[in-house]
């Protein structure tokens, strides 16, 4: 699960869940000191995201320090098995090549500064939208045997995590601008460049995503945002071992639920997604008994369909069905073929997710599904789950 910070004693998952990702982005303005005993709170696996793409949107107002990161890591308390990614700086789509490269090369540069003082428990970044830009990454990093890598899902769409702020979302529309911000700092920090506002058409997303997958074969790759259960299905598919998301919570607040194998349905009076029916609710009846909620099924069925409140029951609904989707998963590993039948048979009835996965099929070189995949949740900044 992700979580800003500074939330760490208030979420009802901590009592549930056992592998979380933190995103330390509030520390670089607020300071470190007063957190330092948040790992102490979290029985089980840490990841830590470092803010890199806040960076680059102008939400931090501090210049991108790998030292500054390295620093706030080491206050916080990490232990060997947590995860730490290092402070990036992603290339967008829309950048010239020169730009891109310059940003990829200070990324590494970055990872070295940060490696040398946090060790082996770092992860490195790799970035690129051609196999040219990611080779000349990978390269830089060296060819680590565990990296990190952006799945860029979310330059196919507006962004929506103002949504709360601005009492307003924009879904399942591809042509609405984005609210990126107009300017973002260049990677010396000293000047500005303006960022196209277009989407990034998503034939060239998912063409990138296989090429990268296809290069980052048999490693352990951390795929970044990999949001709903149906993109963690497919990235996991894809070769990728661990997974966050903030989609449990981002759903939950628009009125959606996730169904173990079915994907979303919509509760809400506004049909954002299709609408819960029969065979969605005998089979969410199937799995809650093993759901920590002390009300009963048709009294949760209720609740979650409120036209008020509700929410923080969605979310912890949410975050548990993703749980279960990872255990899918598990069934699957190191049989892709299975894998691939399961998948077609669960998404028979989508066909942008059934035309989304025969297009990686044919592009991927050799499928292969890692053992003990994980999925770690991933929440926007401020937390509504108490």
């Amino acid at each position: 699960m992700t979580h800003q910070i500074e939330q760490v004693d208030r979420p009802a998952v901590l009592k549930y869940f056992r592998e979380f990702m933190f995103s330390v982005e509030p520390l670089y303005d607020k300071g470190a000191g007063r957190f330092a005993r948040f790992r102490s709170v979290v029985d089980g696996r840490v990841a830590y995201d470092s803010g890199g793409f806040a960076f680059l949107l102008g939400k931090i107002k501090s210049p991108p320090d790998p030292k500054r990161t390295a620093q706030i890591y080491r206050i916080l308390g990490y232990t060997e098995k947590d995860i730490l990614i290092q402070l990036d700086l992603p290339p967008q789509y829309y950048m010239s090549r020169e730009e891109r490269l310059k940003l990829i090369e200070k990324s590494a540069e970055y990872y070295w500064v940060m490696r040398s003082e946090l060790g082996e428990n770092l992860l490195g970044v790799v970035h690129g939208w051609t196999l040219e830009e990611l080779k000349y990454s990978l390269s830089l990093l060296e060819d680590p045997d565990r990296v990190a890598h952006g799945c860029n899902f979310t330059t196919m769409k507006v962004y929506v995590h103002d949504y709360i702020q601005k009492k307003r979302v924009a879904l399942g529309s591809y042509n609405v601008k984005s609210v990126l911000a107009e300017r973002v700092a260049t990677p010396s920090c000293t000047a500005e460049m303006v960022v196209c506002r277009k989407r990034v058409p998503r034939r060239v997303v998912f063409e990138r995503l296989v090429l990268s997958m296809n290069l980052l074969r048999e490693k352990e790759v951390f795929v970044l945002g990999g949001s709903g259960p149906n993109s963690a299905h497919l990235l996991f598919f894809l070769g990728g071992k661990y997974i966050d998301g903030a989609s449990w919570r981002l759903a939950a607040k628009l009125w959606r639920i996730y169904v173990p194998h079915l994907g979303e349905f919509s509760v809400g009076r506004k049909k954002i997604a299709k609408r819960l029916d029969g065979t969605a609710v005998a089979t969410m009846k199937e799995y809650y008994r093993d759901f920590p909620c002390s009300l009963s099924f048709d009294e949760f069925i209720k609740e979650i369909s409120r036209s008020s409140g509700g929410f923080e029951l969605r979310a912890l609904w949410n975050a548990f069905v993703l749980k279960i989707e990872e255990k899918i998963a598990n069934e699957y590993s190191a049989d892709p073929d299975r894998y691939y039948v399961y998948l077609r048979k669960r998404w028979d009835k989508s066909p942008y997710w059934k035309k989304i996965l025969d297009f990686c099929y044919r592009r991927i070189v050799r499928p292969y599904i890692h053992y003990d995949l994980t999925i770690f949740f991933k929440e926007n900044m401020k937390s509504e789950v108490r």
